[in-house]
């Protein structure tokens, strides 16, 4: 039960930094655009694609339900599966003309885009708060030995 817990919490939080996320995104392309409303439609696939990305986080990022596996099969789970559930949200929601093979194009190339872009960020600022870390023990041994 404290595992369920653990998940379902996790799955709250995340889920309300990514929508809190993509709805900024979204005001930005709304005021660039100058559009005046949002569709109430786009509102709820945004929370379910929000709920989705913070489940499969979960699923292949955390070690609450997969213990151990390699990075590179992380982010393959990741990327897969949450590929499929954005298509199903673009159809399901219409989020552009699906009829349309150079929107489809567009969609896919900017899924990967920032998939590459986002799994680059999270590398760098693991490096630099892994290299923050180290140095801050490398300063711990080094005051813990002078005593």
């Amino acid at each position: 039960m404290k595992q369920f817990w653990s998940v379902a919490m996790a799955l709250k939080e995340r889920t309300a930094m990514i929508y809190t996320g993509a709805m900024c995104f979204y005001l930005f392309f709304l005021f660039v655009f100058r559009w005046e409303s949002v569709p109430l439609s786009m509102l709820f696939s945004m929370l379910l694609v929000s709920m989705a990305a913070a489940f499969m986080q979960i699923l292949a990022f955390s070690n609450l339900i997969i213990k151990k596996l390699s990075y590179a099969w992380r982010l393959v789970i990741f990327a897969l599966p949450f590929g499929a559930i954005l298509t199903a949200c673009a159809v399901a929601f219409r989020w552009f003309p699906i009829e349309n093979p150079g929107a489809w194009i567009t969609f896919g190339v900017v899924f990967v885009v920032i998939f590459v872009l986002c799994t680059a960020g999270f590398e760098l600022y693991f490096k630099l708060s892994g290299r923050k870390y180290d140095d801050k023990l490398d300063w711990y041994h080094k005051n813990r030995d002078k005593e």
